[in-house]
């Protein structure tokens, strides 16, 4: 895995990264407190003499670039551009600073750090604000220009305050992008990883071939979506 974009960076998990051998990696995150520790981990990683050359993008992904959204952050990692509702607030508390941040497009995010090159794995972790991230991208562009998308689907619309059918939308986009969900997580609300087509899933092993045809085929045919 060489080149990695990282939306909604929190730590970072840098060291993880190394590990898996990547060579560039760009991290958006315009929450201060997580840049404080992201800037942190990437110096410890510096000293221990890492090639991986890490790029930092202080502005919040969205549907467009340069609009100045408020930002609602509770300083100690949960923030999103999406007001945090009943769910969250019960399980982090309602302390939630809210300030204005500048927006990125992921086009605008990803030509501005990577041109032309293809991003092996794409992670968004935005709490809630998955679809202008992803649905305002042309399919065929997202096709082109990312192997792999990792993404958290807010599911239960008690945790952020978006429509209950975002997810759904998100789903049948990277579908219609030629996307295939290969990756069930455990809990409700948490990533799901979608496959570029243009890659052969016969590559991968019998393991995620069964939780494809089963624990994800379930789940889209209960919202009613065909993949």
């Amino acid at each position: 895995m060489t080149n990695v974009l990282h939306i909604g960076a929190a730590e970072g998990e840098v060291e993880f990264y190394s590990i898996l051998g990547v060579e560039r990696l760009v991290y958006a995150e315009p929450d201060q407190t997580c840049l404080t520790q992201l800037r942190g981990n990437i110096n410890r990683l510096s000293s221990n003499k890492s090639l991986m050359q890490i790029i930092i993008v202080p502005k919040a992904c969205s549907s467009v670039s340069g609009e100045n959204l408020n930002f609602f952050a509770n300083g100690r990692g949960q923030s999103s551009l999406e007001k945090p509702e009943s769910r969250t607030k019960q399980m982090v508390g309602d302390d939630f600073e809210c300030y204005n941040v500048e927006t990125i497009s992921l086009v605008d995010l990803k030509q501005s750090t990577f041109n032309n090159e293809i991003v092996d794995y794409l992670c968004i972790d935005t709490q809630g604000h998955e679809k202008p991230i992803i649905c305002s991208c042309d399919p065929g562009w997202l096709s082109s220009n990312f192997n792999c998308i990792d993404v958290e689907l807010m599911t239960d619309v008690n945790q952020y305050s978006i429509p209950g059918e975002n997810w759904k939308d998100v789903v049948l986009h990277l579908l219609k992008a030629g996307f295939e969900p290969i990756i069930h997580p455990h809990g409700i609300t948490e990533s799901y990883i979608f496959l570029n087509k243009l890659l052969s899933i016969n590559e991968y092993n019998k393991i995620i071939i069964t939780i494809r045809n089963t624990l994800m085929t379930k789940l889209f045919n209960q919202a009613d979506i065909k993949f």
